[in-house]
């Protein structure tokens, strides 16, 4: 009842709806408003975090670097032989004394990785062996300086520290020792003021060591010194880690969406990161809308009292037109008050007019009857009128002269059956068109022939549609027209597609048919079979619900209207793929009708059966990289398999094993037996190797009895017991032939890839060296070595 009284006048309803329309609109502007000043924030402050990083990385970088150069210098001040560096160590190490300022500690190593001198001393130091120590051992052998790993210090003392190392040259520039200096990282020196470095309330600064994948900083105690977040916890991370930089948004490792900015160290394997979480970053906009807000409620509520009084005294006026029609219905010629309201006063005299109007009603309607029947009386369309029982009321010369009747019998006609003008071919049709008009008041719209007085053959289009009647009588008014014309040319046409789809119908490959919006108007037989659907569900539908198509190269899916756009009127590889997911090689050809006429952007796709040229291409791809007798790969395959290998860092500092296996005395089973029982022998070892690999293993028959087997990321002691297995395997294994049983040995040399290795032919030299002393040591045996070989 409320919400009746409250809409029942039209002030009420301009003032909620105007209200309404004000406060959508304040709030869309304001939602864009919000949603744009959001991200605005979100980039000036990931711009922020990242110009943040980039300040702390060349910061860190050139702390670093300084104190690298100040050892690089110090070191190149000293040029001593071996001997008299290990002797004069004490005495050496009080030179380098000013360098206190930069680290905690200045130690010399001897060769062999022993501590001969420290600055200050610290007890228990001086004679420490360091040489199973990265740093060292990488600056022994690579002679260039190092920063090692960040380690804990030993002794228990709860100090974490890094090593800067430099090697020290004789005059002959033989390695006399190394000149080592220690950093606390947490010392005011270094990290130490970068824990007071603020991001908002929450954000923190982190630290990772790419190579041990360990947390160095960060402002939660607890994380440091541990694992790095994992590639599911912090993808962004671990981006960073392979090389990427820069700002992005993700989840920290609490699971919290954030802000992340990350930047790679020059000098040294880290990565610094800046995090903020992604709610304090936005809590600047959160409060503006919230503040929009509350100012979109103010306006509103200011806004409803005056519209409600500005409304009342505008509508005045509109009472004063209820006045005006009172009069008028009394008397349409009464004088009438005027109105204070120049359109209201406009609309009162067209309701006056009206009033003085309906008197001529009658007598226009007369003049219109007139021109009526003068206008059908010139008209070319046939034009009749009928009652409901069929009869002619009237008809103009246009329905004679369509019908094959002379203008003189016009007044016969009139008051007939226009049933009686309808050939016998189309009289039920017709009869039963008219009596569903009459019952239902269906639309009567019919092609029909009608009796023509030369015989011709005249086919027309007949439509009724019911007009006022008089008194109870219902009238009907029914339109003429010739299309003999036009139904001749459509049987022309429905010819010459016959014509068409019979030749279609003879090619071999699939033809489809579609129209502008890509619906199947025809398929051909072998179309049908190519789909495995009846052409029943095919036509009507979309020619991409049951034709998928899909790239050979990148087994994407391609739609029509892509191929379309860049492949039109060319042939294309493809993959057909059916209802079982079978792939079909397909070569398509798609054209687009041009022209003008209803076929233009008509489609005609041409699909030809592929198979048979795709498998032989297949097979000869595989005859070029593999060997006929085993099926394993050969010497080409395997040598671009193992350069991929070296060429590719991540994968090269895997243990990865290259193992080559010579049978032994091979000549004399082929003596033996012949050519044919050695290659079955071949066969046989063959199935050995592959039976003792993974399958993404590399096993190749490099030529006559030499085979290669390549194990990635496998141990040593792994590959050696895999190794002594198939070697194990060869040896007892026995080939019958000929009532003769054929035994055979083999001789495996291995090596482990170095991380210096870049060309397959130094691995491949150090293992068949291990393979020739493998034979020297009476065959059947195998000689392995590692990487620091």
């Amino acid at each position: 009842m409320f919400g009746t009284a409250l809409f029942s006048t039209l002030r009420s309803r301009l003032i909620f709806y105007g209200g309404l329309f004000l406060a959508i609109v304040l709030l869309l502007v304001g939602t864009v408003a919000f949603f744009q000043s959001k991200a605005a924030l979100r980039e000036v402050q990931s711009r922020n975090l990242e110009s943040l990083v980039t300040r702390l990385a060349v910061d860190i970088d050139d702390r670093i670097r300084t104190r690298h150069v100040l050892l690089e210098q110090a070191a190149a001040s000293l040029q001593l032989a071996p001997a008299v560096f290990e002797t004069q160590g004490p005495e050496l190490i009080s030179r380098f004394r000013y360098l206190k300022g930069m680290f905690n500690s200045v130690l010399l190593y001897d060769r062999q990785g022993n501590i001969i001198a420290d600055y200050p001393a610290l007890p228990g130091r001086l004679g420490l062996n360091v040489a199973d120590r990265d740093y060292f051992v990488n600056t022994r052998e690579l002679l260039r300086p190092q920063i090692s790993e960040p380690l804990r210090v030993r002794g228990g003392l709860n100090r974490t520290v890094i090593v800067f190392t430099v090697p020290i040259f004789s005059a002959e520039g033989v390695l006399a020792g190394v000149l080592g200096g220690s950093l606390e990282l947490y010392s005011p020196e270094f990290f130490g003021e970068l824990k007071n470095i603020a991001i908002g309330k929450t954000g923190f600064l982190s630290i990772d060591s790419i190579r041990s994948r360990l947390t160095i900083m960060h402002s939660d105690p607890s994380y440091v010194m541990q694992a790095s977040p994992s590639a599911e916890a912090n993808p962004t991370l671990h981006r960073a880690f392979a090389g990427w930089q820069g700002q992005a948004e993700a989840r920290n490792r609490s699971g919290a969406a954030s802000l992340l900015a990350y930047r790679r160290l020059q000098n040294v394997p880290w990565v610094v990161g800046a995090i903020l979480p992604l709610h304090e970053a936005m809590l600047p906009a959160q409060q503006l809308g919230q503040q929009f807000l509350l100012l979109v409620l103010s306006a509103l509520l200011l806004a409803i009292p005056l519209a409600w009084w500005g409304l009342g005294k505008q509508l005045r006026p509109l009472r004063g037109l209820q006045q005006q029609i009172a009069l008028l219905k009394a008397d349409p010629l009464a004088p009438l008050p005027a109105l204070a309201c120049r359109e209201l006063q406009r609309i009162g005299d067209d309701v006056a007019a009206a009033f003085r109007l309906r008197a001529d009603v009658a007598l226009r309607l007369a003049e219109r009857e007139t021109f009526f029947r003068g206008m059908n009386d010139i008209s070319p369309t046939g034009v009749l009128t009928v009652s409901q029982d069929a009869f002619l009321l009237y008809l103009n010369p246009a329905s004679m002269r369509i019908g094959g009747l002379p203008a003189n019998a016009l007044t016969e006609w009139e008051g007939r059956s226009w049933l009686d003008a309808i050939h016998p071919d189309s009289l039920a049709q017709a009869v039963l068109a008219w009596q569903q008009l009459l019952e239902k008041g269906t639309t009567f719209d019919l092609l029909c022939r009608l009796k023509h007085q030369a015989g011709g053959r005249v086919m027309v289009d007949l439509r009724f549609v019911e007009i006022a009647g008089v008194a109870d009588e219902r009238r009907f008014l029914g339109l003429l027209s010739d299309a003999s014309v036009r139904e001749e040319a459509r049987a022309c046409l429905l010819a010459e597609r016959e014509r068409a789809l019979v030749v279609l119908g003879s090619i071999n490959d699939a033809v489809v048919l579609t129209n502008q919006a890509d619906e199947v108007e025809y398929v051909n037989k072998p179309a049908v079979a190519l789909f495995g659907l009846p052409a029943s569900d095919m036509l009507g539908r979309l020619l991409g619900v049951f034709m998928n198509l899909v790239s050979p190269d990148s087994g994407l899916p391609l739609s029509l209207r892509v191929l379309e756009r860049e492949s039109a009127g060319r042939p294309i590889k493809l993959d057909l793929m059916s209802r079982d997911m079978r792939v079909q090689p397909v070569v398509m050809t798609l054209s687009v009708i041009s022209g003008e006429g209803v076929m233009q952007g008509y489609k005609v796709v041409v699909l030809h059966d592929d198979s048979e040229r795709r498998l032989h291409e297949q097979q000869h791809c595989w005859e070029a990289s593999h060997d006929a007798l085993t099926g394993l790969m050969n010497r080409r395959n395997f040598l671009t398999a193992l350069t991929t290998l070296l060429n590719e860092e991540t994968s090269r500092r895997q243990p990865n094993v290259l193992a080559m296996l010579d049978l032994d005395h091979f000549k004399q089973v082929n003596d033996a037996v012949g050519n044919p029982g050695g290659d079955l022998l071949l066969q046989d070892i063959s199935s050995i190797m592959l039976r003792h690999v993974r399958t993404s293993d590399v096993v190749a028959r490099l030529g006559g009895d030499e085979f290669a087997i390549l194990l990635y990321n496998c141990r040593s002691e792994t590959a050696e017991r895999i190794l002594r297995d198939v070697l194990q395997d060869i040896d007892s294994h026995v080939m019958h032939l000929a009532g003769r049983e054929i035994r055979i040995t083999a001789s495996i040399g291995s090596t482990e890839i170095c991380v210096g290795d870049t060309l397959p032919q130094v691995v491949m030299g150090r293992a068949d060296e291990r393979c020739y002393l493998a034979k020297q040591h009476g065959r059947n045996c195998l000689i392995a070595s590692v990487a620091k070989e």
